[in-house]
């Protein structure tokens, strides 16, 4: 496995981070509720090795929302969060109290909008950062434990970036998930490679 240089590591997190900065903005103007959002750790793991998975991370069973994406590289973006964490999440922006009848089909269609822009603005600018085009899938939301969000008999490499949501003064931990195969990992670390040629 490739891994990437400290220079690429701190390149991902900086795409990360502005991505995720792009989609707190459309997110404020869609759900007319103030939302940062921030990174405070980036992390590289197996997810077919359990003994790689960072210690903090929850791998029970999680509320998550899948996108996959096809271009230069393939791969699959996830936003996951804890179900408590989810429910708050849910609860404070459309104001549904857990335990309602309709509490599960407002969770699915609010996660999923919030998804959809969160992983398109990193997806995004992923995109326009290495100058590249992809194509998506529509965002689907699952709750599952983290070793069956994605299937793969191949070795499944796991961009994690810890993402902390403040919405109105409640605070909401949260992950977004980049799962790729080997060797589309190793070719976005080559194309991060190129950001620094003429440097």
């Amino acid at each position: 496995m490739v891994l990437p240089t400290a220079q690429q590591f701190d390149a991902l997190k900086e795409i990360v981070n502005i991505g995720v900065g792009r989609a707190a903005s459309s997110l404020n103007e869609m759900l007319e509720a103030h939302i940062e959002l921030r990174v405070p750790s980036l992390c590289i793991f197996d997810l077919n090795d359990p003994q790689s998975y960072p210690s903090h991370l929850d791998v029970g069973k999680l509320s998550c929302v899948q996108m996959s994406f096809m271009g230069k590289f393939n791969g699959t973006s996830a936003l996951v969060f804890p179900p408590e964490s989810a429910i708050k999440l849910v609860s404070t922006l459309t104001g549904q109290v857990e335990g309602t009848p309709e509490m599960d089909a407002v969770m699915v269609g609010t996660l999923n909008e919030v998804g959809n822009i969160l992983l398109n603005g990193v997806m995004g600018t992923v995109a326009n950062v290495l100058d590249l085009t992809f194509d998506y899938t529509f965002p689907s939301y699952c709750s599952a434990p983290l070793d069956q969000l994605i299937f793969s008999s191949k070795p499944n490499l796991v961009l994690l970036a810890q993402t902390n949501f403040e919405v109105k003064s409640m605070k909401i931990a949260g992950n977004i998930f980049l799962f790729f195969e080997l060797n589309d990992f190793e070719r976005l670390i080559k194309m991060l490679s190129g950001l620094f040629e003429d440097q």
